[in-house]
């Protein structure tokens, strides 16, 4: 499918409550199972032990009540409420908008889901623009943002999954590049290290990690929120390119021939990294353990059968 899933991005407060448009998944049964208990011994002490009993092991995970030991559960803490960006980046993130279909959500929200369930720890997911996310986290009115790289400048208020002092590519969600894009048979050039021949600014989506980049580079920036308008200004020649996100652009110029047929990617990538599931500092010092869990389950569902099975089958193919 091309995907590496072995690699986002701040608008200021609004009223909008957190939860609009979140979906939940519990890592616990939805309903419990019918007991059957006669009434006599439910009227003894230890037909009333017994009977709880029962009703106890139930509610444990599988794995637990298959066996072994009991311990305090994950979920008897608050969901771990994850915010993700409004645009489409089919595969790993399908659909525009705050809806999330809770049949073909992308590959990411799987993976979180899995990783919840394994973990033991509930989660929620609500879709906010990118900028809003990051505010969220910056203000502890969410826990966690998905798909952000790793950016120092976030270090004030997020937490990456770390190892010996560097982000634990290990637990990282997926791999992602940026591309520039420009008008075909512009002169623009683009060898990998610098960009020249521009008499325009570069568009970039307001708030994601190539921002710093490219002004690093000394390159005009011009920042939009929504990937239409900048193609539209790319094609009017407002813009000289445009960076963004491969997996957010390519499908819209196939789909938009007609408007966006005259716009050419160039290589090599702008920058490709890693991307992962970042945590407020705020969360994660109320409970370290929650979000270390919740990396280590992303680390083994992303080598698990399970989740490679997904990866090769239809249901997210081009």
């Amino acid at each position: 499918m091309g995907i590496d899933c072995n690699q986002m991005r701040e608008v200021p407060a609004c009223d909008t409550p957190v939860h609009d448009t979140a979906v939940s998944f519990e890592a616990w049964p939805a309903s419990l199972p019918e007991l059957h208990a006669p009434a006599a011994e439910c009227r003894s002490a230890a037909g009333r032990r017994s009977v709880l009993g029962a009703i106890a092991r139930s509610l444990l995970p599988a794995s637990l009540s298959q066996g072994m030991r009991v311990a305090t559960p994950a979920s008897a803490t608050e969901p771990v409420r994850i915010v993700y960006d409004i645009h489409d980046n089919t595969p790993l993130i399908c659909g525009n908008g705050t809806e999330i279909d809770p049949v073909k959500p992308g590959l990411s929200i799987e993976l979180l889901r899995m990783a919840s369930a394994r973990a033991n720890i509930p989660i929620t997911l609500s879709r906010v623009p990118w900028e809003r996310g990051l505010y969220l986290i910056q203000t502890g009115q969410a826990d966690a943002i998905f798909a952000s790289s790793y950016v120092q400048d976030r270090l004030r208020y997020g937490v990456y999954p770390m190892k010996n002092g560097q982000p634990d590519t290990s637990r990282k969600l997926f791999d992602q590049s940026y591309r520039l894009y420009v008008r075909a048979g512009s002169d623009v050039h683009w060898d990998g290290k610098t960009l020249t021949n521009l008499h325009a600014p570069v568009g970039a989506t307001t708030g994601y990690a190539v921002v710093p980049v490219l002004r690093a580079m000394g390159v005009p920036v011009e920042e939009e929120m929504s990937h239409v308008a900048d193609l539209h200004k790319l094609v009017a020649g407002r813009l000289d390119a445009y960076a963004e996100l491969e997996t957010h652009i390519r499908p819209m110029l196939r789909s938009n021939k007609a408007e966006f047929g005259g716009i050419v990617e160039l290589s090599p990538p702008l920058r490709t990294a890693a991307y992962y599931l970042m945590f407020s500092k705020i969360s994660y010092a109320r409970a370290p353990d929650v979000a270390e869990r919740i990396w280590n389950a992303i680390a083994e569902v992303n080598d698990s059968a399970a989740y490679r099975a997904l990866l090769a089958s239809s249901k997210y193919a081009d």
